[in-house]
């Protein structure tokens, strides 16, 4: 532990060396929120948010309802709220007092339906891998598009007025490796000792044995926090639900297997790390099972139009004999919630896709990039791997149980009567197709669709085609067709569902080829019926 004017000083220190805390307030001067992030359900609303001024003891009031605030930092500037009891379908005013001080101005947000209503419509924004630094590069090669390119993408969603968004996935990157600080370039001495240095002076090294709060680690999660998250999302989401799913980069790891590094099943301290991110900067989901812990696994319901189950893919992988990536008590909730919902249209949301391969070792499919004549290969992330994306060779360290897992989830969505559908994230592409054939799980009369919702900070190292050196495609195992070929451009989705009918808009927002110096905005437009 260190002296708190020690780490009050840190603290200060951070916010002189990061200079998006300069962008994040020229955003609006005289906003006193660095950032606001809400989710809901019809009964429930829950609210995170920073300061820019120490708060002692606040409140927020919705409605004729208050919950008092519960401090998430050492500094009394990040606060969470949880308001229950309230009316279905029903917009709130919010307002945050401290003390008998308004702080801020109100907002609007409006509960879901009831979960025996049948509204008309819903409309769902869904995208995934938002995080990394502002336009983050080296040595000529840009591995995250510009905060202004991801703010313009986000921004450009929020303009046709969604009723609730999905982040699924991948909110920060800053991966570790089992060390303190990321180990970019680990295989190339002198780049990893230039970056490390760079990345120490600029945000500081986490200490393995501390606590994450009080201590030095909250001064590096801040820096993170407020460049990769309140400084993308600031307050432009108070009035839009959005609900966080986890998945490997959450856990300060890559998804990596290799002989001499295995990042996952997650450490007790990425696990924290995981978690103290998350609580300082976007709500938990209010509506899952106990074993979730309000991060793992979730529910976003609108009524009996919509269902959607939400699933983490990283946080409770498992290797072994009873291999999954999803915990079994999460996965035994997922597939009885999809069998009793009442929904007219049900959805799984997992962190990594089924449907897609990108050889990458944490999938549901042992599917590897090797060469002719390789036993078993390990696909180490931007490494130097050459030949075809296939079943060629064994891929290290991959468990059958996944696969196993993904035909259990699979079977229980295509039983299901009604309208069903999956959306993803993690493999930074945008596609959609209709799965026939999984394994001997023969889906020919009732394909399922799967959709690939696109990314929105992806630059020239981190497509699959770059950080792999094969672009994602349907595994060796399964059989599909085409809704939409896929494409490695930043990207987000509009879905609307009506009683009838679900309706994916997917958006093409550029950003692969930087020489096209494309902004953000909306360049090509595709829709297809799921």
């Amino acid at each position: 532990m260190i002296k708190r004017r020690s780490l009050l000083k840190r603290l200060g220190l951070a916010a002189v060396l990061n200079p998006l805390m300069k962008v994040a307030r020229s955003r609006a001067e005289s906003e006193p929120f660095n950032h606001i992030l809400c989710t809901c359900s019809d009964s429930q609303i829950a609210v995170t948010l920073s300061t820019h001024a120490v708060m002692e003891s606040p409140r927020l009031h919705c409605g004729g309802e208050q919950a008092a605030g519960h401090r998430v930092d050492s500094q009394g500037k990040h606060w969470r709220f949880l308001v229950s009891d309230l009316q279905a379908a029903t917009e709130y005013s919010l307002q945050v007092y401290d003390g008998a001080n308004e702080i801020g101005e109100a907002w609007p947000l409006q509960t879901f339906p009831a979960p025996d209503a049948l509204p008309d419509q819903f409309k769902l924004l869904s995208y995934t891998c938002a995080g990394g630094g502002d336009g983050f590069g080296f040595m000529g090669r840009q591995y995250f598009k510009p905060l202004e390119f991801k703010r313009r993408l986000l921004a450009s969603a929020l303009a046709e007025e969604p009723d609730a968004a999905l982040a699924i996935g991948d909110h920060i990157y800053w991966d570790l490796r089992g060390q303190g600080i990321p180990q970019i370039g680990r295989k190339k001495p002198l780049l990893k000792w230039g970056l490390g240095h760079y990345l120490r002076w600029k945000f500081g090294e986490f200490d393995r044995s501390a606590e994450m709060i009080g201590t030095d680690n909250e001064v590096v999660l801040k820096a993170i926090g407020q460049e990769q998250i309140a400084s993308l999302y600031g307050t432009d989401f108070k009035s839009v639900p959005l609900f966080f799913i986890g998945d490997d980069h959450d856990y300060f790891e890559n998804d990596d297997a290799e002989r001499d590094l295995v990042t996952f099943p997650a450490d007790a301290f990425s696990k924290l790390a995981a978690k103290a991110m998350a609580d300082l900067y976007y709500p938990a989901l209010l509506d899952g099972p106990a074993e979730g812990g309000g991060r793992l696994a979730g529910r976003l319901r609108y009524g009996r139009l919509f269902d959607g189950i939400l699933l983490d893919c990283a946080g409770g992988l498992t290797l072994g004999g009873e291999a999954r990536l999803v915990p079994a008590a999460i996965e035994e909730w997922a597939i009885e919630t999809c069998g009793e919902s009442s929904a007219s249209h049900f959805a799984f949301i997992p962190s990594h896709p089924l449907g897609y391969t990108a050889g990458k070792w944490r999938e549901w499919y042992p599917d590897v990039v090797a060469e002719e004549g390789d036993q078993t290969v390990s696909n180490e992330l931007l490494g130097e791997t050459k030949g075809s994306l296939g079943l060629n060779a064994d891929k290290y360290l991959w468990q059958s149980g996944w696969w196993a897992q993904h035909q259990r989830l699979l079977a229980a969505l295509a039983a299901r009567g009604g309208s069903r559908f999956m959306v993803s994230g993690d493999i930074h592409a945008l596609a959609a197709e209709r799965i026939t054939q999984s394994g001997d799980l023969d889906l020919s009369d009732r394909p399922v669709t799967s959709l690939l919702s696109g990314p929105v900070s992806s630059s020239d190292g981190t497509w699959p085609s770059a950080a792999r050196g094969v672009q994602a495609a349907v595994p060796a195992w399964l059989k599909a067709e085409t809704l939409v070929p896929v494409t490695e451009v930043n990207s987000y989705t509009i879905i609307e569902i009506t009683k009838d009918s679900v309706s994916m808009h997917l958006r093409d927002c550029g950003g692969y080829d930087r020489s096209l110096n494309e902004t953000g905005e909306v360049l090509r437009s595709t829709t297809i019926n799921a």
